[in-house]
């Protein structure tokens, strides 16, 4: 491009953000072989990613290295693409338990979700912006972040694996738009990189008995 030619911007749109990690990918890869199982287990994860995510909306789907990146859009109501992407993270997590089940332990698949909803530069193949990076940093929360949080729950209440957090704003729009799903305050956290105390949730899911997670209270 010419020095003297603008540069053109990036498109905006308001969708849900979501970062799924696996948990302790190097320490996986490490035992078992990257090429044996590590790179299988991604593989594996994308697959089931592409066959269940797309039918609700995926926009975007980008390889962040141990994990994903993933958008998800609604045409007729931007909110409601907040909806689809918690229903589809609680749903993968059911099939990964179903799958788990059936797999050698070095198989399995364990994964950190964490779904926000914001304005995103629509970049091809990615998504750029505040919120993008806000919806990472939530993926890091982990029960060490809960030494540091205001009014936390118990550590041991914050499943190790397998388990979606989300940000106030996507638990506002589920109060709104979702007549079943619920979430837990976890607590009050400073985010690197964002000023002020801002409220994490975790979403429950749809039966407790499959995750370990009789103690979770709900919302209220």
């Amino acid at each position: 491009m010419a020095n003297n030619e603008p540069a053109t911007l990036p498109g905006v749109a308001s969708e849900a953000i979501v970062v799924a990690d696996l948990v302790e990918p190097t320490a996986v890869s490490n035992r078992f072989g990257w090429y044996a199982v590590g790179r299988g287990l991604l593989r594996d994860l994308r697959a089931m990613i592409t066959k269940t995510a797309t039918p609700r909306g995926l926009s975007c789907l980008k390889s962040t290295g141990d994990g994903y990146l993933l958008t998800f859009a609604d045409v007729n109501s931007a909110e409601l693409a907040a909806v689809h992407a918690v229903e589809w993270a609680v749903d993968l997590l059911e099939e990964l338990r179903l799958r788990n089940g059936q797999v050698p332990e070095q198989r399995r698949i364990t994964l950190r979700l964490a779904v926000h909803f914001g304005e995103v530069d629509v970049v091809e193949h990615d998504r750029e912006g505040p919120h993008v990076s806000f919806a990472f940093r939530l993926e890091g929360i982990s029960r060490a972040s809960l030494a540091a949080a205001l009014n936390p729950i118990p550590p041991d209440e914050l499943p190790l694996g397998n388990y979606v957090l989300c940000s106030e704003e996507v638990s506002e729009i589920l109060v709104r738009r979702s007549d079943h799903r619920q979430t837990m305050r976890i607590g009050l956290l400073k985010l690197k990189g964002f000023s002020g105390w801002r409220e994490v949730f975790l979403v429950l899911p749809n039966e407790s008995r499959h995750t370990g997670m009789e103690r979770v209270r709900p919302v209220g």
